[in-house]
């Protein structure tokens, strides 16, 4: 028996820019791997979805060597990253990258608006905060320079990476 696999033709980028004066139904706030799953199952289901961020794939793009995403045995967060971006991009996206939020609220007729940090305001129907986390820095010497490589901040990730050798906790 002979195992044939067919490659994926690369897709063209449907990705558009924000229409202010749209009512989406659902805007997601953050682009990394919770964003970009959420952007993707929603783009699935066809709706007309909005993905707003500072930067596509937040913490992983401070991450050298992932040995722990299934599928690969060892892939850059760049990498991953870039992956995640080319399979949502093939569904039309309203994407806005590089502002933040500065408000969010609620209008009477049930729709939220989110206030951007370029004054400008999205509304939509629906509304998910994946907004991620941050490592919270020490601010020693050589801590940013080292940084996956060497300093690290997930000791579940990590640990398996320092056996029997001498740590700093």
């Amino acid at each position: 028996m002979q195992l044939v696999f067919k490659t994926e033709e690369k897709s063209a980028d449907l990705r558009t820019a924000l229409n202010y004066e749209h009512t989406y139904d659902l805007v997601i706030l953050g682009a990394g791997p919770a964003g970009l799953t959420a952007a993707l199952y929603a783009l699935r289901k066809k709706l007309d979805t909005a993905l707003i961020s500072k930067d596509i794939g937040g913490q992983l793009l401070s991450t050298w060597d992932l040995e722990n995403y299934m599928g690969f045995r060892k892939i850059e967060g760049f990498g991953l990253t870039k992956k995640f971006e080319e399979q949502v991009s093939q569904f039309p996206l309203a994407f806005a990258e590089g502002y933040s939020l500065t408000s969010l609220s609620k209008t009477s007729d049930s729709i939220f608006e989110a206030t951007l940090d370029n004054g400008q305001t999205v509304r939509s129907r629906s509304i998910i905060l994946a907004t991620g986390k941050k490592w919270r820095p020490l601010g020693v010497p050589g801590e940013e320079e080292y940084t996956g490589k060497g300093v690290a901040y997930c000791a579940t990730c990590d640990a398996p990476l320092y056996k029997n050798k001498k740590v700093i906790v």
